[in-house]
């Protein structure tokens, strides 16, 4: 069969134009599709620079804004030097775009590091710089304080409240609306969850375990509360898009 095939070949050869021009064809797609890749990351660069200043602005405020004067000085080295690291890693991941089939990862870190930016910029304006203290200070704060006498359970009520709103419009900004939810939800809220705790854990030193476990413990519900209500209001919104275009054509 195959002799056959060659003797054909051989017969009716494929003029050289012809050849030429797929050639050209596979040399333009492929020059095409570089032009394309590289403005997409160039343009995808540029955001994770601009994520990653206001993430760094975050840390800055949040860490050099708080009353050190209770803390010995090796809080401040031990918890900034965490804190850095997990920033950088997480901003490669951001920046790299890293992705694998199942998990978007270099979006879920983007949405953590608005995210981280967004706390700090809510940190850089609150009126006392021990959050905590600031949030029993509220009307809802002050009520689960007076009517179950427990801090632990008011600093788990101020960390999923804060969280929530820091995740939810951090997702709405970064996180496409086709991934895949629960995975997106998942990694997602790691990695908000992970760049919030070394600022709780700052704000929480001096203060019972039980304040310090259950801000941690609301931060990540939070984190996952606001990641999933991003997706929510992406649904409901592309169902009121649907409803209204039927309504059209009807």
């Amino acid at each position: 069969m195959s002799e056959e095939h060659d003797s054909a070949a051989k017969e009716h050869p494929t003029p050289e134009a012809l050849r030429e021009g797929v050639r050209s064809a596979i040399s333009s797609a492929l020059a095409r599709d570089a032009d394309r890749r590289g403005g997409r990351t160039g343009r995808q660069l540029a955001l994770s620079g601009v994520i990653g200043v206001v993430g760094g602005l975050a840390v800055t405020w949040l860490v050099a804004a708080h009353p050190l004067g209770h803390h010995p000085q090796w809080h401040l080295a031990f918890y900034s030097t965490v804190w850095a690291g997990l920033l950088v890693v997480v901003l490669a991941l951001a920046l790299l775009d890293v992705r694998t089939a199942r998990w978007p990862i270099g979006s879920a870190a983007r949405a953590a590091v608005l995210a981280l930016g967004i706390a700090g910029i809510c940190g850089w304006i609150c009126p006392d710089q021990h959050f905590l203290e600031w949030w029993n200070a509220t009307r809802l704060g002050s009520q689960i304080v007076r009517e179950t006498d427990s801090m632990g359970l008011s600093a788990f009520c101020f960390g999923i409240v804060a969280t929530t709103a820091f995740a939810l419009v951090a997702a709405l900004l970064t996180l496409s609306r086709r991934s895949d939810a629960l995975r997106t939800v998942l990694i997602t809220s790691s990695f908000v969850a992970l760049l919030q705790a070394p600022g709780v854990a700052l704000q929480a030193t001096d203060a019972s375990l039980a304040v310090l476990t259950g801000w941690m413990g609301g931060t990540m519900i939070g984190s996952v509360a606001g990641v999933a209500g991003a997706f929510g209001w992406h649904a409901r919104h592309e169902r009121l898009a649907s409803l209204s275009d039927e309504g059209a054509d009807s």
